[in-house]
C-alpha cells in the first residue's frame, strides 16, 4: 500500500495562533532529533490516533490541553489526503473526523468535522486492497472476521516500549485482541493467500453447505422409499376390509412393491363408482347448534334452580327464626304487664307502694320502664306479622322452583333425541369420512412413493456438487498453502539474519527463524535446542532484531503484487540501549582524536542507521521510515538517504508545542 507520510499536523485550541505543522520526506530515513520531553514520541500516537485507531493514546498533559486538532497530510499512490481527529479531551476516543482528498492539497488554517472514522477505515481499506471477506466461514467471525488496515499497522509502529521489548514483537500485539487477530492475518500479509483464496474459501463453503442439504434430501427420499415399502401393504389390506378392491386376490408372500401400488392404484376409480350415502353437512351443523343450544340452556335452568333452592333454604331459616323471636317478645311483654297496675298506684300520690317514698316531680325509672313497654308492644306486633309475609314469598319461590324443573326435563327430552338420531348419522358420515379420508392417504402415499424413488436428478446435482468440492479443494489445497507460507517465512528469515548480521548482533549465524505463531523470532543453534528472542540476553539483540525483523518484513511485502502494508515505519527511541551519559557532537567526538576512536554505543546507533539505509537500497528508496531520537548527528552523519526533520532542542527549533502557543496560554 503506497502510504507516505508528508506532514504531521496540530491546529491549537486558540484560533489565533497559527498550526504547527512538521514536515516529513518520502522516500528518505527522516530524523527528528531532541531532548526527552519535547513531544517526539507523541508523535507515533499522533500518526497513529489519525490512522483511524479506536483508542487515543497521545499523552495527556499539555499537548492535549492546548491542541484542538491532530492531523496528517499523506502522500497516496495518486493523490492526496489530509485527515485529522479531533482532540478527544476527557474521552479515550472521538468519531470526529475532518478528511479532505485531492491531487493537491493545501494545510486549512482551521478544520471541521465533516465525517466519521469509519468512513475513513473503509477508504484505507479499499486503496489497500484488502479482501472484503472473513477468514472464518462460520456464523460467527470473531477474530476471524475481515482483514482491516487496522490491522495492518501492526508492521508500521516501533513505539519505546516495544522496540526493544523481547515480549512482545509487534506493535499493539502485547493485547489478545491484536495478538490473535495478527495470527490470523499474517498469511495474508505475507502474500500465502489472497483475496482470491478467501473468496475460493468461501465459495467452497457455500457449495459444501448446498452439498449436505441435497444430501440430506437424497437420504430422507431414499428412507422414505424403504419405509413406503413396509407401508403399502397395510394400506392394501385396509383397502380390501372397507370394500374397496373386491375383485383383487388376497396379498401373497414376496409380491414385490410394484404389484402393491399396481392394486392401490384401482382404489381412487373404485370409490368414484360406489353408491357412498349423500349426507348434508348442512343437517349435521344444525343439530349441533340446536343440541348445543339445548345444553347451554338446560346450565342455565340448572344455575336458576339452585339459586331459588337457595332461597327457599333461607326463608325457611328465617321463618323459623322469626317464630322464635315472637315467643320470645311475648314472653317479655308479660312480664312488663305490671308496670300498668304500678303506673296506677303512684299516678296521685307520687309516693312509692313498696317503699313509701315520695317523688312529686315523678319516678324516672317508672317513665323508663314505660318507654321499655311501649317499644317491646310495638316491635311484638310486628313480629306477629312477619309469618304471613314469609309464607307468601315462600309460595311464590316453591311456585317457580316447580316451573324450572318442569322446563329443564322438557329440555332434557329433547337432548336426548337430538343426541340419539345424530349418533346414527355421525357413524354413518364416520364411515364415508373414513373412506375418502383413506382414499386420499392413499394417493398420497402413491405419489411420495413415486417423488421418493425419483431421485435421479437429486443425485446428479450431488455429483456436480462433490466435483466442485474436490476441484476447490485442490485448489485450496492445505500442503499448497503451508508451503506458499513456509516459502515467505524462510524468506524472511533470511533477510533477518541478513540485517542481524549487518547490525552485528549475537546469534546471527544461527538459523534466525520468523514463528509467526508466537509472533517473534526463534533461534536454532548446533545444538538442536529452540530459543526465542525473550531467552536471547541484551537489550542490543533485543532492539537490533525488531529492527532487522521489521526491515525483513516490509522488503518482503513490498515484493508482493498486493501489498496490504502502508510503506512507512515509525522507530521511537532506537538508541534506548546505548546510553553513554552525553552524545556529543561529530566535531566534539573527532577533535582531537581519530576518526575510529568512537564509543561503541555510538557505534551501536550508527549501525542501526546504517542497516534503515542498507534497507533503502534494497528497496530502491520506495518506503519511509520516520525517527524519533534523543541521539544527536554523531550517530547519523554521513548515512545515505538520511534527512534530518529538525533538531527539537533549545536553541535550535521548536519543539512539538510551539512557544508562541505557551506564552498565549500563560498570558490567558
Amino acid at each position: 500500500m503506497k502510504l507516505a507520510i508528508l506532514k504531521v499536523i496540530l491546529w491549537p485550541k486558540d484560533l489565533n495562533e497559527s498550526a504547527r505543522i512538521i514536515p516529513f520526506v518520502p522516500g528518505k530515513i527522516n530524523i527528528l532529533t531532541g531532548e526527552s520531553g519535547v513531544g517526539k514520541s507523541a508523535l507515533t500516537w499522533i500518526i497513529d490516533y489519525c490512522l483511524g485507531s479506536e483508542k487515543c493514546s497521545i499523552p495527556v498533559g499539555l499537548i492535549r490541553e492546548v491542541t484542538g486538532w491532530f492531523g496528517l497530510h499523506l502522500q497516496l499512490a495518486n493523490t492526496e489526503m489530509i485527515v485529522a481527529r479531533r482532540n478527544p479531551e476527557g474521552q479515550q476516543t472521538t468519531s470526529d473526523l475532518y478528511w479532505a482528498e485531492g491531487l493537491k492539497l493545501d494545510v486549512p488554517p482551521t478544520v471541521e468535522k465533516n465525517a466519521r472514522v469509519e468512513d475513513l477505515k473503509n477508504r484505507f481499506n479499499q486503496i489497500s486492497y484488502l479482501p472484503s471477506l472473513d477468514f472464518s466461514t462460520g456464523e460467527n467471525a470473531g477474530f476471524g472476521g475481515r482483514a482491516s488496515c487496522r490491522d495492518m499497522v501492526a508492521f508500521n509502529f516501533q513505539p519505546q516500549h516495544i522496540v526493544a521489548n523481547p515480549y512482545t514483537f509487534f506493535f499493539k500485539a502485547d493485547t489478545t485482541e491484536h495478538r490473535e487477530k495478527l495470527r490470523i492475518i499474517f498469511p495474508l500479509a505475507l502474500g500465502a493467500i489472497d483475496a482470491n483464496t478467501l473468496a475460493t474459501q468461501r465459495e467452497l463453503k457455500d457449495i459444501e453447505r448446498e452439498h449436505d442439504r441435497l444430501q440430506r434430501e437424497l437420504d430422507a427420499r431414499l428412507a422414505a422409499a424403504r419405509a413406503w415399502e413396509a407401508e403399502v401393504e397395510s394400506y392394501y389390506l385396509q383397502a380390501r376390509s372397507l370394500g374397496l378392491l373386491p375383485d383383487s386376490p388376497a396379498p401373497e408372500t414376496g409380491w414385490p412393491l410394484d404389484k402393491y401400488i399396481l392394486e392401490l392404484q384401482k382404489v381412487p376409480g373404485t370409490v368414484r363408482t360406489m353408491d357412498l350415502p349423500d349426507i348434508k353437512e348442512g343437517t349435521s351443523e344444525a343439530a349441533v347448534v340446536e343440541l348445543t343450544r339445548l345444553i347451554n340452556e338446560e346450565d342455565r335452568l340448572g344455575q336458576e334452580i339452585g339459586s331459588i333452592r337457595r332461597r327457599l333454604g333461607k326463608l325457611d331459616q328465617l321463618s323459623s327464626s322469626v317464630s322464635e323471636y315472637g315467643t320470645t317478645l311475648t314472653s317479655q311483654e308479660d312480664r312488663l304487664q305490671g308496670v300498668g297496675w304500678f303506673e296506677d298506684k303512684v299516678q296521685n300520690t307520687h309516693e312509692c307502694p313498696v317503699c313509701a317514698a315520695v317523688h312529686p316531680a315523678g319516678n324516672p325509672r317508672l317513665v323508663e320502664l314505660q318507654i321499655l313497654a311501649r317499644e317491646l308492644k310495638s316491635l311484638t306486633a310486628s313480629v306477629h306479622q312477619a309469618p304471613a309475609k314469609l309464607d307468601q314469598e315462600l309460595l311464590v319461590l316453591r311456585q317457580e322452583l316447580r316451573d324450572r324443573e318442569g322446563t329443564i326435563s322438557k329440555a332434557r327430552q329433547k337432548r336426548k333425541y337430538l343426541e340419539d338420531h345424530s349418533a346414527a348419522l355421525a357413524a354413518q358420515r364416520q364411515r364415508v369420512r373414513q373412506i375418502y379420508l383413506f382414499v386420499g392417504r392413499v394417493e398420497q402415499a402413491l405419489e411420495n412413493v413415486v417423488a421418493s424413488r425419483n431421485v435421479d436428478e437429486i443425485r446428479e446435482k450431488v455429483k456436480t456438487l462433490v466435483q466442485k468440492i474436490a476441484e476447490l479443494k485442490r485448489n485450496l489445497d492445505p500442503r499448497t498453502q503451508r508451503d506458499r507460507l513456509n516459502a515467505a517465512i524462510d524468506t524472511v528469515s533470511a533477510k533477518v539474519a541478513d540485517y542481524a548480521r549487518l547490525l552485528q548482533l549475537e546469534h546471527a549465524t544461527e538459523n534466525v527463524h520468523l514463528d509467526i505463531r508466537e509472533l517473534t523470532l526463534k533461534f536454532s543453534p548446533l545444538s538442536g535446542r529452540t530459543d526465542f528472542l525473550w531467552e536471547v540476553g541484551s537489550g542490543q539483540n533485543w532492539l537490533g532484531y525488531h529492527i532487522a525483523g521489521l526491515l525483513a518484513l516490509h522488503e518482503h511485502f513490498i515484493t508482493l503484487s498486493h501489498n496490504h502494508v502502508p510503506r512507512f515505519l515509525v522507530i521511537d527511541q532506537p538508541s534506548q540501549v546505548y546510553f553513554p551519559e552525553a552524545w556529543p557532537s561529530m566535531e566534539k567526538a573527532l577533535a582531537g582524536q581519530g576518526k575510529t576512536d568512537v564509543s561503541s554505543d555510538i557505534d551501536g546507533v550508527r549501525r542501526i542507521f546504517g542497516a534503515l539505509s542498507h534497507f533503502f537500497d534494497a528497496v530502491a528508496g520506495q518506503f519511509q521510515v520516520i525517527v524519533t531520537e534523543h541521539a544527536g548527528a554523531i550517530t547519523w552523519d554521513g548515512i545515505p538517504h538520511v534527512h534530518l526533520v529538525g533538531n527539537w532542542r533549545l536553541g535550535h527549533e521548536d519543539f512539538l508545542i510551539p512557544a508562541s502557543w505557551l506564552k498565549t496560554r500563560e498570558d490567558s
